[in-house]
């Protein structure tokens, strides 16, 4: 990638940080290219011929932080750090993503657009079972989670949760505690209680 590439690259960034966060704060429908275009320090112009149109911004945006969060985790889950660490670092990403999104929001763009719906479906279906696979090998590799329960019936459980996070009524912001209560569920079920080190 050049410098041009990469300059156009972080004004796209700028761009796609200023919309998610005002159609967070405002909505969709209340967001304007102008307002998008004042908060990113651009010209509307430039949003115009990045993205198309205000849907098309809207689209991309979302793919981006489906992919941007699939990168963190997927990362995550491929560092050396201990289980115990892992887990603690996972919920932290959870929580701050349930606190800094707009739930309401993400669910509307998620049933906007087939193209975001599909990929939202394969990353559920496909990619979350390589960061399932992941948990649960290294959990079970240091004795954190029960080896009595198979990989198959711990993949199965996990997937169920993802089920539930997917339902248009649990991603309202009124739910945003029982996102996080599920989430503890989620991770910490498996191994019956809240994972500590077992050095310590």
């Amino acid at each position: 990638m050049n410098g041009y590439e990469r300059r156009t690259e972080l004004k796209k960034d700028k761009i796609r940080t200023a919309a998610l966060e005002l159609f967070c704060a405002y909505g969709t429908d209340k967001t304007s290219i102008n307002e998008i275009a004042q908060k990113a320090g651009v010209a509307p112009a430039s949003i115009y011929n990045y993205f198309g149109s205000k849907e098309g911004l809207m689209k991309d945006t979302t793919i981006n932080l489906l992919e941007s969060g699939w990168q963190a985790r997927k990362e995550l889950w491929e560092t050396d750090l201990p289980f115990p660490e892992l887990v603690r670092r996972a919920v932290s990403m959870n929580y701050d993503f349930i606190d800094h999104i707009n739930l309401d929001t993400l669910r509307v763009l998620f049933n906007t657009d087939p193209e975001i719906k599909k990929l939202a479906d394969d990353f559920y279906k496909h990619r979350y079972s390589y960061i399932v696979g992941q948990f649960i090998q290294k959990g079970r590799r240091e004795g954190y989670i029960r080896k009595d329960i198979s990989i198959e019936a711990a993949t199965i459980y996990l997937k169920m949760y993802q089920d539930v996070f997917q339902q248009p009524e649990i991603l309202k912001n009124s739910n945003k505690d029982l996102l996080k209560e599920l989430c503890d569920l989620m991770l910490y079920g498996l191994a019956g209680q809240p994972i500590t080190d077992q050095t310590e």
